[in-house]
């Protein structure tokens, strides 16, 4: 630090104190019943004056040392740098000011980190799941007994699979692609089973839709039809043949609910509430289906709770499944985010 650039940051100081020192000098001078010597008034101002050089000798070697270390830690190729100790207050509210925006980069990178080891973990997965049906396919083309429903239900398994890559790399961008209407649930319903007749009929598994085409609720249609996908295609995996998968609702006083209840092998106790959690397979993705990812259900809780709604499930290992879609009133949509 030039001590030109240290008297240009102090000028408001010198001129205060010359300003100062004139008047005193005046008043002192020109007051008649004042018998101070002009020899004596000298003296005053040369030790003021002296006193003044002195508070600026200490305040520039102190202050230039300190941009010093500033300097050192700018030009240090350490990317954690320690900041030297403030000298005043106004440093001190910068030191925190630095230190705040420091420890929020810290976050903002380790949870960019998160979500880059977290969408290369499911990418993997989501390759090694997507093989399968199309290795299957090859063989089926190949073979001369393959049949066109065989071949539908693989590419099906294939289009399942990228709707699901595809949802989830939009799920973090997610109020840049919804529009909430008025959505019949019944449609929503019809649509899933259509897009899965052909395992509901090779399995032969009894469908019960007992929800009304009059039961309207305030959504978006899109994400909702994959939710229930997911919902439709876990139960089929899980249903043995004969099974029967059913669509029920109940109107409560503050939400509706659409329940979603098969006959399958049910979900292990212990299971329950780690089922929500990102590639958590349970004792069922272990034992029952190798090749389950683990984000279906993830990726439905986190889309249902950003359009306020929310998945609750309920079961007994060897007795079926409940999974139950709470549909929040308006006036309790708050509610929700407290969750």
């Amino acid at each position: 630090m030039s001590f030109i650039k240290y008297l240009k940051e102090n000028l408001k100081l010198l001129v205060f104190y010359f300003l100062l020192m004139a008047f005193i000098s005046l008043t002192i001078y020109f007051d008649r019943k004042n018998r101070v010597l002009t020899s004596n008034l000298l003296y005053i101002i040369f030790v003021s004056f002296f006193m003044l050089i002195i508070y600026i000798s200490i305040d520039y070697y102190e202050k230039s040392q300190h941009i010093k270390k500033l300097l050192f830690v700018k030009n240090s190729e350490d990317k954690t740098p320690i900041l030297p100790g403030p000298i005043d207050y106004k440093d001190e509210i910068y030191a925190q000011i630095i230190q705040m925006i420091y420890e929020d980069f810290l976050k903002i990178t380790r949870s960019t980190g998160t979500d880059f080891k977290e969408n290369a973990e499911f990418m993997t997965a989501w390759v090694h799941e997507i093989k399968t049906p199309i290795t299957t396919s090859k063989l089926l083309i190949e073979s001369t007994g393959a049949t066109s429903s065989s071949l539908k239900e693989e590419l099906e398994k294939i289009e399942d699979y990228v709707e699901k890559v595809l949802y989830y790399s939009r799920s973090n961008n997610f109020s840049e692609d919804y529009i909430l209407s008025e959505v019949s649930i019944n449609k929503v319903i019809k649509e899933s089973i259509k897009k899965h007749s052909i395992i509901f009929i090779k399995k032969h598994i009894k469908l019960i839709n007992n929800v009304p085409e009059t039961l309207i609720i305030d959504t978006d249609k899109k994400w909702l039809l994959f939710i229930i996908d997911q919902l439709v295609s876990n139960s089929l995996k899980y249903t043995s043949n004969g099974g029967s998968i059913i669509f029920k609702h109940i109107k409560a006083t503050k939400e509706v609910l659409l329940i979603v209840e098969d006959t399958g092998i049910g979900i292990k106790s212990e299971d329950i509430n780690r089922l929500f959690k990102k590639s958590f397979t349970g004792f069922n993705g272990r034992n029952e289906n190798l090749k389950a990812s683990g984000m279906g259900l993830y990726l439905s809780q986190k889309i249902a709770k950003k359009l306020g709604h929310y998945i609750t499930i309920e079961s007994e290992y060897g007795k079926g499944t409940k999974v139950i879609i709470h549909f929040l009133k308006w006036d309790n949509y708050y509610d929700v985010t407290k969750m």
